[in-house]
């Protein structure tokens, strides 16, 4: 368990009672309490390199692996963001993998296809790169952020019913970037697509990446 202890967990008690259960569902035996400790943390590495194996995906060495825990468009931050840092968790906290509120009223056309972005399950081996700067002020969004330098799958629902259409896909460049979300406890027009972190966790995450670093897009569902 001592490989843990210098884990930072940072997840509101409702939220970590929520991936406890999701941990339990899948074989764990943890009490659901929502206290952060190393068995949970342990039971989520574990969870994780299973997903992993199962999909024939690649461990995650120095990056980060993106977990959806339901097929809504809830416009908040109800998935989860595991940064890995030389093999070992180092951080988890909310995100949000799916568009927020704007974008899912407003959707893009892109490639002739109305709707708004969201990833696919999926890994994609070093797909996005690490951007920061001296000043952060000259960057997109005003904070450093992974940029999306290979195609990725995404699907393209343009339904407006919050609900994760699955049916009209595409590959591609897309800007589905890692970035900062703000203040807030909403998405709203921070996501049209990409994958969010709310800005308290997000400038603790980019302090563990160096500038050019590549990382892999690797998101699964914890859902059905």
């Amino acid at each position: 368990m001592a490989k843990y202890r210098n884990i930072i967990i940072i997840i509101i008690h409702s939220q970590m009672i929520k991936l406890q259960e999701l941990l339990n569902k899948n074989g764990a035996n943890l009490k659901a309490d929502g206290v952060i400790g190393p068995k949970s943390t342990e039971a989520l590495a574990n969870y994780i390199a299973n997903e992993l194996k199962k999909r024939k995906w690649l461990p995650q060495y120095h990056g980060i692996v993106w977990l959806r825990t339901d097929d809504k468009l809830t416009n908040k931050f109800e998935d989860f963001c595991v940064v890995y840092k030389y093999g070992q968790i180092v951080y988890v906290c909310p995100a949000s993998t799916t568009a927020g509120d704007f974008y899912v009223y407003n959707p893009l056309t892109v490639g002739g296809i109305n709707g708004t972005a969201v990833a696919a399950e999926q890994q994609v081996v070093g797909s996005h790169r690490f951007v920061t700067g001296a000043k952060w002020s000259n960057l997109w969004l005003g904070a450093p952020y992974f940029q999306q330098i290979l195609p990725i799958t995404i699907y393209r629902d343009g339904t407006k019913d919050r609900q994760l259409d699955q049916k009209v896909t595409q590959f591609g460049l897309f800007g589905i970037n890692f970035h900062r979300a703000g203040l807030g406890d909403w998405v709203n027009k921070w996501s049209a697509g990409c994958q969010v972190v709310p800005d308290k966790h997000w400038f603790e995450i980019v302090k563990r990446f160096n500038a050019g670093q590549t990382i892999d897009f690797t998101l699964f569902c914890t859902f059905g």
